[in-house]
Parts: structure tokens; sequence; C-alpha cells
């Protein structure tokens, strides 16, 4: 079965570069000009049947996951500056949110949602409804854990860059929403947290928003 299914899958490769306009001539053996014209006869369904098959018996699933919220300063209708399940206590910034406004476990739960095929926490979590007013975004992360694991996935590597003008975020602050992370996903997960300002560009180096932008890989359980 396994290597039926990688014979297709070669042959949907041969198939496009056989004829791309833009692929560069290479020369091809007999064995692979015989998948390529076999490959132009499938009907569309069953191209579809192989991508399908493909993705069910994945071995890994590659999720990217980004949000952006608005920071403003005290008694700005504000919420308090979470990142990762994290208070950054002190900062005088506040977030602008319809949940708790934790942007980096939005980004996460957003990937590991992509992953899977599940589109994206928007879909499941609307900003347009009362009772997601003020939610804890370890709630959104944990359904879309579930969602993973409903298809047979969990984390096994996390890597997630915080960009962020200002408050600063200290190796102390990095390594608390690490943990903070790693202890949502599992203990066994691989979590790598980046702080990155933006050279004082847009709105982002103005301070006026904090972005998180995550990698997620997901296996097969």
């Amino acid at each position: 079965m396994a290597a039926a299914l990688l014979s297709h899958i070669i042959a949907i490769i041969i198939f496009h570069l056989c004829t791309s306009s833009n692929t560069v001539a290479f020369r091809l053996r007999p064995s692979q000009y015989a998948y390529a014209d076999a490959i132009r006869e499938l009907p569309a369904h069953a191209l579809q049947s192989v991508s399908d098959a493909s993705r069910a018996t994945s071995q890994y699933r590659v999720g990217l996951g980004y949000d952006i919220h608005r920071l403003v300063g005290p008694n700005n209708g504000g919420k308090p500056f979470k990142l990762g399940g994290i208070d950054v206590e002190g900062s005088g910034v506040f977030v602008v949110g319809h949940s708790d406004g934790d942007a980096v476990l939005h980004a996460i739960a957003d990937a590991v949602l992509g992953a899977v095929g599940r589109g994206d926490i928007g879909e499941h979590f609307s900003d347009l409804e009362a009772a997601n007013g003020n939610l804890d975004s370890s709630v959104i992360l944990h359904f879309a854990l579930s969602e993973a694991r409903n298809l047979g996935y969990r984390p096994c590597n996390v890597d997630v860059n915080i960009v962020l003008q200002r408050p600063r975020l200290g190796a102390e602050l990095k390594r608390r929403i690490t943990a903070s992370i790693r202890e949502l996903l599992g203990l066994g997960v691989c979590v790598n947290v980046k702080a990155k300002t933006n050279e004082g560009l847009d709105a982002l180096g103005r301070g006026e928003a904090v972005a998180c932008q995550s990698v997620v890989l997901l296996e097969r359980i």
C-alpha cells in the first residue's frame, strides 16, 4: 500500500515537471515517462484521492500561525498584557482583544489547527460572540490540541517569534513563557521562544502592537 502510494506521488511530481512550461529541461528514465503518461490519464477524483491518502498517512504535519494585538497605555480600555500564559507585569502596557489577547497562544493554536486542516481560531472562537469575551487563551489552545489529537497527532516541536518593541523581553521572562507553553502542550514538546523588536518600523516598531509568529511540528501518535 505504502509503495503504491509513493509511486503515485512520484508520478504526480513528474507529471507537473513534464507539463510545466517553466521547468528546466532534464532527462527522464523510460520508467519515469511511463509514470508521467499514466498520471495524465488519471481523472481528477483519483488525483484527489491520492492527495487525501497522503495527508491521512503523513507521519508529520507542519502548521504556521500568526497573531497581532493592539497595545495601549493605562486607562485606555486594555486588558492585562499576557504572553504565552504569563502576565507581563509592571510594563505599563495593556492589550486590546476580545479574548484575553494572548498573541502567543493564539499563534500557536492557529498553527496547530493549520497543521491538521481545521481552519483558524476565528472560525471556532468568533470575536462577534459575547461568550468568547475575556476568554482565557489556554482554552483556545486546548481546543486546537484536541482537534489535532482527534486526528491522531500531537505537537513535538514549537518555535515562536514574539515581535515587541517595548517592553523588552529579557531572558528570565522568555524562560517563564517557554515553561508555560511547554506545560500547556506537554512536557515532552521541544519549545523555543525568540524575542524581536521591529527596529522602530511601523506600528510594531512604535510600540502600538505585539505580533507573534509560530511554526508547529506535529507527529502521529
